[in-house]
């Protein structure tokens, strides 16, 4: 048989007592006008590790999250060295003499 608790008030039963005494018929008008509810046996955490495991997995993700977050930072950084040296090789370039071609290797004074 099923237990029902009060939901409300409901004479000599108060809010989360067990209804006992009453018929079938009326248990079913008082379910179906919601002044009653069907108990439902409380869950008990359970101690298998889970809690722990999830403590031990949020942690490991912010973790990764700072990690992430800082490696990024890194990177932005990188990224506008990167920028700023390939500005300097450019301006190094065009200032750069226009590389003049050789016209004799041997030294002019030399005579044979």
């Amino acid at each position: 048989m099923s237990k029902y608790t009060a939901k409300q008030s409901l004479g000599h039963f108060r809010p989360g007592d067990e209804i006992k005494g009453l018929e079938a018929k009326q248990l079913q008008a008082l379910l179906a006008s919601g002044a009653i509810e069907e108990y439902q046996e409380p869950e008990d955490v359970k101690e298998n590790g889970t809690s722990a495991r999830l403590a031990e997995l949020e942690k490991a993700n912010a973790e990764l999250t700072a990690a992430n977050k800082l490696m990024t930072d890194e990177k932005v950084k990188s990224d506008q060295v990167n920028a700023e040296l390939k500005a300097k090789v450019a301006e190094l370039e065009k200032a750069k003499p226009a590389a003049k071609p050789k016209a004799d290797s041997k030294p002019a004074d030399e005579t044979k």
